[in-house]
C-alpha cells in the first residue's frame, strides 16, 4: 500500500495513540500500515473492537454526540457555531479545520451542518479537503462547473447523474466519497463555492518517505507545483512528527525521519494550497476577507499543530499578513464508550471535540 492510499488507517490510528487507551494495538497497526500491509481499515476496526473490553453502560449514557470545549466542558452545538459565527469579520481571513475520523458518520453530518449554517452568514466562502489531491483539481473543477444541476438527485447521497458519472470516471474517488464527501462538494456545486484539492499526490509523499528531498528534486517543474516547496519548514519537535519516530523506532524501518516527514509534507500542502487560494482571490476584496472550511483527518489539525502550524509558518510570510489576520479554529473527533463523561486525555486537542459512541456504526 502506497503512503497516503488510504490515509483513514493511518490518520485515525494516530489520533487514538493521543488518547493513550490503546496503545499496543495502535503501535502494532501503525507499524502494519506504514510497512505496507494491505489490511482493511474495518478489519482495523474489528480488531479494534476485539481488544476493547465490553464495558456496559446505562441507558442514560447512550447518547449518538456530545460537544466538548477544549476544556471539556460540555457545549450544545448552537454555542459552538455562535462562537465561530463571532469571529467571522472583514477584515480576517478564518479557517476552520474540521478534524474527522474519516469513517464516522456523525462527523461527517456535523461538517455539512457547520459548513451550511456558516454560508447564512457569510456567502464569501470557500470549502477544500485531505480527500482530494492537487492533481485532481481539474476534474474537481469540471464537477462543479457541470450543467448538470441535479448535483443532490436521488436525495442527500445521491448519485447516479450525468456530471456525478463523469466525475467518478476522470479521478480516483474515496471509497465513502458518495456518503462522506458528496453532500459537501454538492454543496459548493449547488452555492458556487470553489472547492480546493489541497492535499499532496500520494505518489510524491511515497518518494519523500522512500528517498527524502532527493527523490522530489528530481522531477520537472510541472510536478513540483502539485506540492509545497521544498525543501519546506520542518520541526521534528512537534509531537505529531516525534511520536510517528517514537512509533517505529526500534523496528527496523529505514529512514525513520522520512517517514515523518512524507506526513509533514501532506500538511505542508495543504497549508499551502489553503493559502493559495487566498492569494489568488486577494484581488477582488469587495467581499471582504473569505472563511476557508478545511476537511481533514483530525491528525492533521490535533493539538494545534500539523495543518496549522504550517498555517502559521506561511501565512508570516505572506504579504496578506499585513491586511488581514489570520484566524484559526480547529474542530476534532474523538469516540468514547461513554460520551457524557468527558476523557480528560483529549483536553486542549481543539477548540472544539465531538466525541461520539465507540460502538456507533462506521460508514465504510
Amino acid at each position: 500500500m502506497e503512503i497516503g492510499q488510504k490515509p483513514n488507517n493511518f490518520e485515525e490510528l494516530h489520533c487514538k495513540f493521543y488518547e493513550n487507551k490503546y496503545m499496543k494495538f495502535i503501535h502494532k497497526a501503525i507499524i502494519m500500515l506504514i510497512a505496507g500491509s494491505s489490511i482493511a481499515s474495518s478489519e482495523l476496526h474489528a480488531q479494534h473492537q476485539q481488544n476493547e473490553p465490553t464495558v456496559a453502560i446505562k441507558p442514560d449514557q447512550v447518547v449518538a454526540v456530545q460537544l466538548y470545549d477544549s476544556k471539556g466542558k460540555k457545549i450544545t452545538y448552537a454555542k459552538m457555531l455562535n462562537t465561530i459565527k463571532k469571529e467571522l469579520k472583514p477584515n480576517q481571513i478564518t479557517v476552520v479545520l474540521y478534524g474527522e475520523y474519516h469513517d464516522n458518520p456523525i462527523a461527517h453530518w456535523l461538517q455539512y451542518q457547520t459548513t451550511s449554517d456558516l454560508y447564512q452568514t457569510s456567502q464569501n466562502m470557500i470549502l477544500g479537503a485531505e480527500m482530494f489531491e492537487t492533481n485532481q483539481q481539474q476534474a474537481l473543477n469540471a464537477y462543479l462547473l457541470d450543467p448538470d444541476t441535479q448535483s443532490n438527485q436521488g436525495g442527500m447521497f445521491g448519485g447516479g447523474n450525468d456530471a456525478y458519472e463523469k466525475l467518478k470516471k476522470s479521478t480516483q474517488l474515496w471509497p465513502n466519497f458518495k456518503t462522506d464527501y458528496k453532500p459537501l462538494v454538492d454543496f459548493a456545486k449547488d452555492n458556487n463555492l470553489p472547492f480546493i484539492a489541497t492535499n499532496i499526490p500520494r505518489k510524491y509523499a511515497r518518494l519523500m518517505y522512500k528517498g527524502g528531498y532527493k527523490a522530489l528534486d528530481t522531477l520537472p517543474l510541472t510536478e513540483k507545483t502539485l506540492f509545497a516547496t521544498t525543501p519546506f519548514p520542518y520541526d521534528s519537535t512537534l509531537s505529531c512528527y516525534a511520536e510517528i519516530s517514537k512509533a517505529v523506532g526500534g523496528h527496523g524501518m529505514p529512514a525513520t525521519s522520512n517517514l515523518a516527514m512524507s506526513q509533514a509534507i501532506k500538511d505542508a500542502t495543504m497549508a499551502s494550497e489553503t493559502i493559495k487560494t487566498f492569494s489568488q482571490l486577494s484581488a477582488n476584496t469587495s467581499k471582504g476577507a473569505p472563511i476557508f472550511i478545511h476537511y481533514n483527518g483530525c491528525y492533521h489539525s490535533d493539538n494545534h499543530q500539523s495543518i496549522e502550524w504550517y498555517l502559521n509558518t506561511y501565512y508570516k510570510q505572506n504579504p496578506m499578513a499585513t491586511q488581514w489576520p489570520l484566524k484559526i479554529i480547529t474542530i476534532s473527533t474523538r469516540t468514547q464508550t461513554d460520551v457524557t463523561t468527558f476523557d480528560k486525555n483529549n483536553s486542549n486537542i481543539a477548540d472544539f471535540i465531538i466525541v461520539t459512541p465507540e460502538s456507533m456504526t462506521r460508514t465504510h
